[in-house]
């Protein structure tokens, strides 16, 4: 359960994208608030949103049900674009 009290505009956009526009997410409302904001509280110089846009079209908008785990390959993705773009 989350301590924090009041989520983000950042966190709710995210959680509506992940919710509404990638395909065959398996969204949990409960399980994809605390991973949201941990991910936003993480990767505070990553704009979390548009990197989970370019994992989506990177992977040709296909259903990321194929993926073992999706939300740790998210996690991965947007700590490699943290350390791509401080290279």
């Amino acid at each position: 359960m989350s301590t924090r009290s009041k989520p983000s505009n950042k966190v709710e956009a995210v959680l509506t994208y992940l919710q509404h526009r990638l395909p065959a997410y398996p969204f949990d409302a409960k399980i994809d608030q605390d991973f949201v904001e941990e991910l936003v509280d993480d990767f505070g110089g990553v704009d979390v949103l548009e990197e989970i846009k370019n994992f989506r079209w990177f992977n040709d908008s296909k259903p990321v049900s194929h993926l073992r785990s999706v939300r740790l390959a998210l996690r991965r993705w947007i700590g490699n674009s943290r350390k791509r773009k401080t290279s």
